[in-house]
């Protein structure tokens, strides 16, 4: 639960439960997720996550005190744990606001940000059996002296710190309805929609780690014709070249298969003659990626197949051009939708330019925002005049099932196209530019390339 509380929190209460302690964590280097000390290679001193500094985290918090009313607190909760089985949990994954405040990774806390308190963490306690089976995990220490919080408490303290009708879901529910409470999400997602510099390094070697990824897969497609194959073969490259973890499941669809936008079954061979889409991305210290790419496994666009990708290619270069402060996605949009519905009468695959007709080919927007969530910044609408600093998405697309009622040679065919884009001062930068997209790259990489030969090599 992520809110802002005005007197929901009695500050007196407050004060006398969350006290500044003299800890010190000299003695432990691990402290549940990397650090300078235990992971030189990857912090450099006065980081709290690869790449962010303490200062950076401070300002964050800075900034969001400036827009919180006089009054309010803001309050974070951890992601919680999900589990697989009853013992056997899923890959955790931290609460992107939770994160961009605190810097913190692990689960079972809660941070309070106000203009009185300050910035506090309640902090999860370890038992004894939870070290041997699950490792070490920061405590009110490390909130203090890593985190740099004004106040840390066990996170057993909670209950006794806010005011109990506080903890009657009735009572919270009507303060909301009341507008007493307001969602935090509307303050963290336009703090985070502008990337800092240290954020967009984040967000580049997240791309170009995806784009060598999919580039290497492509290459193995020719050999490897197999949904689930290419699937696990990207994923490899991406962990190989330091990602923590995939953006979400690869979308690796061949065929009619291509057809479904959000494809995850990955179970198919891919037949001589189809296409494969692939819609990729990584998450590199909290930042994602996110480039799709489709191509002919066996080394040769059909003559439709091409018919149908260059106008694909076309709106996608048309688009990123339209990248531009003052720009919106929902104006990218609209120009693309009248591109493609105009394209598709020219081909023959629409019988007229009704939009109804069009979405039934392609329900989804031109892009989306993107950072540290594959839809980044939810709460800020596509309306928005784009500023230097914010990364989006350009993926212009066509699906058609085999079901369609449209030229028997274009049954079954899908088609999209993906790159990043970065709005500068002047313009753009295509932060998967160095993936290919032409025809004649991709038929010349597929058919000159020497398959089988290369390895990825290992990075920290």
């Amino acid at each position: 639960m992520k809110i802002v509380l005005g007197r929901l929190l009695q500050r007196a209460s407050l004060r006398q439960a969350i006290g500044r302690r003299a800890y010190s964590i000299k003695k432990s280097v691990d402290i549940g997720q990397p650090s300078p000390a235990s992971h030189p290679q990857l912090l450099k001193e006065g980081e709290i996550t690869p790449g962010i500094t303490s200062e950076e985290y401070t300002l964050r918090r800075n900034k969001l005190l400036e827009v919180l009313p006089e009054k309010g607190l803001a309050i974070f909760a951890a992601a919680p744990v999900k589990m697989m089985t009853d013992v056997v949990p899923y890959t955790y994954r931290q609460d992107a606001d939770y994160l961009y405040i605190t810097g913190c990774q692990q689960p079972g806390g809660v941070a309070v940000l106000g203009h009185e308190c300050g910035f506090c963490m309640f902090m999860a306690e370890a038992t004894s059996h939870d070290v041997i089976w699950q490792g070490q995990i920061a405590g009110v220490s490390a909130a203090l002296e890593v985190f740099k919080a004004d106040r840390a408490y066990p996170m057993s303290k909670l209950r006794q710190t806010a005011v109990p009708t506080y903890m009657e879901l009735d009572a919270f529910q009507k303060a909301a309805s009341s507008g007493k409470v307001k969602d935090v999400l509307v303050f963290t997602h336009e703090l985070r929609l502008i990337k800092s510099p240290a954020e967009l390094k984040l967000m580049r070697e997240s791309a170009s780690i995806a784009c060598q990824a999919l580039l290497q897969t492509m290459f193995h497609s020719k050999t490897h014709p197999y949904e689930g194959r290419l699937s696990a073969k990207v994923e490899y490259e991406c962990k190989m070249k330091g990602a923590q973890r995939m953006a979400f499941n690869p979308v690796v669809g061949g065929g009619p298969n291509a057809s479904v936008i959000h494809y995850s079954r990955n179970d198919q061979k891919i037949k001589n003659g189809d296409l494969v889409l692939m819609d990729v991305g990584c998450e590199l210290h909290g930042y994602v990626s996110d480039i799709t790419r489709t191509w002919p496994p066996y080394g040769s666009f059909s003559s439709t197949q091409e018919e149908l990708y260059d106008l694909i290619l076309q709106t996608n270069k048309d688009c990123v051009e339209l990248c531009k402060p003052g720009a919106s996605i929902r104006e990218i949009h609209s120009f693309s939708v009248e591109m493609l519905i105009k394209g598709l009468n020219e081909i023959g695959i629409l019988k007229d330019s009704r939009s109804s007709s069009y979405h039934q080919l392609n329900p989804t927007s031109i892009g989306h925002y993107l950072g540290m969530d594959v839809h980044d910044c939810s709460i800020v609408g596509y309306d928005r005049p784009l500023k230097p600093g914010v990364v989006i998405t350009i993926e212009p697309g066509i699906y058609i099932p085999l079901s369609s009622n449209g030229p028997e040679r274009y049954r079954g065919i899908g088609i999209r196209i993906e790159d990043e884009v970065l709005i500068t001062e002047t313009g753009y930068e295509v932060l998967t530019g160095s993936m290919p997209k032409e025809v004649k790259h991709i038929e010349s990489l597929l058919n000159n390339f020497p398959h089988g030969k290369y390895n990825a090599e290992p990075q920290q």
